[in-house]
């Protein structure tokens, strides 16, 4: 079994959100997101378990998709959240939030934790790398920095 990894670089975004839970809501904020991926599997005919710079060139394209918007956790089960007139609104207790509608990503999560956009970013990298003929993976390890020392992973096992 070999392992590949692509980390820091350009392998980021920048995005908005708060994340609802318990009763509670967190104050609209932002961060410097940095992502991080390992793959895990047996070696290519090319003799290599997934060529570096196709993987980090698929990677930058997820990370772009989500670069400068507001992240909104379509699932919530928290918020009260309506699409009207290229605008979203979103509603929880007395708080109101409305964003135009090109500023926000819809994600399908429950919340924009970074446990949760590892995940998604886990099956955005999914989608892409099915594509890829020849390859054996055995699993893909996302992780998701935002703020230094504080790194949420999802893996996924084929």
């Amino acid at each position: 079994m070999y392992k590949v990894e692509v980390e820091k670089g350009n392998l980021s975004f920048s995005a908005a959100h708060f994340i609802s839970f318990g009763g509670r809501c967190e104050r609209l904020h932002g961060h410097n997101y940095a992502v991080s991926v390992i793959l895990e599997g047996n070696l290519t005919e090319d003799r290599y378990v997934f060529d570096f710079v196709e993987l980090k060139k698929t990677i930058r394209r997820i990370c772009d998709r989500l670069d400068h918007h507001f992240l909104l956790p379509m699932k919530s089960q928290h918020l009260d959240i309506k699409e009207a007139d290229e605008e979203w609104e979103i509603r929880f207790e007395n708080r109101r939030y409305v964003f135009p509608a090109e500023d926000v990503l819809v994600l399908p999560v429950d919340s924009i934790t970074a446990e949760r956009l590892a995940e998604y970013v886990c099956g955005q990298l999914i989608e892409l790398v099915k594509e890829q003929e020849g390859l054996s993976l055995t699993s893909i390890t996302v992780g998701v920095e935002e703020a230094p020392g504080q790194t949420a992973f999802y893996q996924h096992s084929f």
